[in-house]
């Protein structure tokens, strides 16, 4: 039965490949077992704290007289799976092959073997030698006469050498699968968001039409019903009005989504300061009159795509507008840190509403909302693009905040090429977890009318028909 080596196991075995007995002799007198052989390899094994070998005597030498026998040792040897770890191989073996020929073979069946030419006199220049068996990493020359030390020593250190290249070749192996799982893992990743992110679009595009359907119905019905609808009728058309409305919202939400998560970027310098100038002059002119003080920090410059920058900042300052709304004074601010890293982190800073960081999490995912709609109306779309176009960029965005007391959105983004200016550092602060949560609506149970004309009830059933369809299949989409 043949004898594997296993991973912890050290091997010594050495092939001895010379024409004359008395080197063979000589060999096994330096390399065989000795009394003294087990303290030695205890005292190596205090020193460089390494295993000592199983058996603690010398080495496992084989004797080869040519060429030949010793290339057959060295493929039994491999075959039976105890290789050998290094060779000791004479230049001249007349009749046979000489050395070079015999290393030539015998690294076509076993490559990692380490070899030691001996000899005392060699047919080629040493020059020729090395060109010839270009192995230098594995090839050592000695020339006779060499003393009991030198040759202990070979031994001992081209085995341990044998060792660790072993071990080398078996960890490389290892992370050579790791990788390619990885790689595997990541094109099936990549592969699926794309599917996902492909019937996304698909299923909110075709929501279009139910959802116009819906309000073009609703409207109908209460044209018909004119004045003869009671206020709890006109009440349940207003509520299915603007579910159409909210629900064509979403829609066109999720589509930008996905078309951000597609688009292709186009990568050039930007300049946030500007951008954040020109949208809050926006904001100003559109919204009713308010005392703000908005503060902007000249050259806040980024490496990105423009239109998807531009569109991430009209987020963050569109929220610090909506829910600075209801103070008497709106403050907003936005500046560049320091991060620990070295690197710049921006910020959009607001003395608005804020929010119970207990709910933190819940920030960054689809539709999340963490206000009522009678409060600050919106679908919870805006965080979750800016997430998006953040990490499309290689960025992270987190959040800090204090109910009452308003927020702090930080964002990382490429700096433009050469672009470094020192900057003050940044707070420490608690990393929000940008997360995708799931959410429900809960549906209020319909109820029957009591009275309704035929046509109203003709005009009804289609809109309460694709306003269920509309329901299933949002929330089998969003959740």
């Amino acid at each position: 039965m043949s004898t594997q080596l296993n991973h912890t196991q050290q091997n010594r075995h050495i092939l001895l490949v010379d024409d004359m007995p008395s080197i063979h002799e000589d060999f096994r007198k330096i390399l065989a077992a000795r009394p003294a052989a087990r303290d030695l390899d205890e005292v190596e094994a205090a020193l460089f704290g390494q295993a000592a070998p199983s058996s603690g005597d010398g080495f496992e030498l084989d004797s080869a007289y040519q060429g030949q026998e010793g290339v057959a040792k060295v493929e039994a040897a491999v075959q039976a799976g105890h290789p050998y770890a290094m060779a000791f191989v004479d230049m001249r073996m007349p009749p046979g092959w000489d050395g070079v020929e015999t290393i030539e073979r015998l690294w076509r069946i076993d490559p990692q073997v380490q070899v030691v030419i001996c000899t005392a006199y060699s047919d080629y220049p040493w020059e020729d030698v090395q060109a010839r068996l270009n192995a230098q990493d594995r090839l050592l020359i000695v020339k006779k006469p060499f003393d009991m030390i030198e040759v202990s020593q070979l031994a001992r250190a081209l085995t341990a050498k044998w060792e660790r290249t072993r071990q080398a070749t078996l960890h490389m192996g290892s992370l050579e699968e790791t990788v390619q799982d990885l790689t595997e893992t990541e094109t099936a990743l990549r592969q699926s968001n794309k599917e996902l992110e492909a019937f996304a679009y698909a299923v909110s595009h075709d929501l279009r039409a139910p959802l116009s359907t819906m309000n073009a119905f609703s409207n109908l019905l209460a044209k018909e019903l004119g004045g003869h609808a009671s206020k709890k009728v006109q009440h349940y058309l207003s509520r299915i009005q603007a579910s159409a409305v909210v629900g064509a919202q979403l829609i066109e939400d999720l589509l930008s989504l996905t078309q951000i998560s597609r688009a292709e970027l186009h990568m050039e310098p930007v300049d946030l300061s500007a951008i954040s100038r020109r949208l809050m002059g926006e904001y100003r002119s559109v919204s009713p009159p308010r005392e703000a003080s908005v503060t902007i920090e000249d050259d806040l410059r980024v490496h990105g795509d423009k239109r998807l920058i531009r569109i991430a900042m009209q987020h963050l300052l569109g929220n610090a507008w909506k829910f600075t709304s209801l103070r008497t004074h709106t403050e907003i601010e936005v500046g560049r840190l320091g991060g620990a890293d070295g690197k710049a982190v921006f910020f959009v800073r607001d003395n608005g509403s804020g929010f119970d960081m207990a709910y933190a999490g819940k920030l960054f995912g689809t539709f999340q909302r963490l206000h009522a709609d009678h409060e600050f109306p919106g679908t919870g779309a805006g965080l979750v693009t800016v997430s998006r176009i953040v990490g499309r960029h290689g960025g992270r965005v987190w959040a800090d905040a204090k109910v009452g007391e308003g927020a702090t959105f930080y964002f990382t983004l490429p700096s433009p090429p050469g672009n470094a200016r020192p900057v003050k550092a940044a707070p420490t602060h608690k990393t929000t977890a940008a997360r995708a949560a799931s959410h429900e609506v809960a549906s209020p149970k319909r109820r029957p009318y009591k009275k309704t004309r035929p046509k109203a009830r003709f005009l009804l059933k289609p809109a309460a028909n694709y306003f269920a369809t509309t329901r299933t299949i949002s929330r089998h989409l969003f959740e």
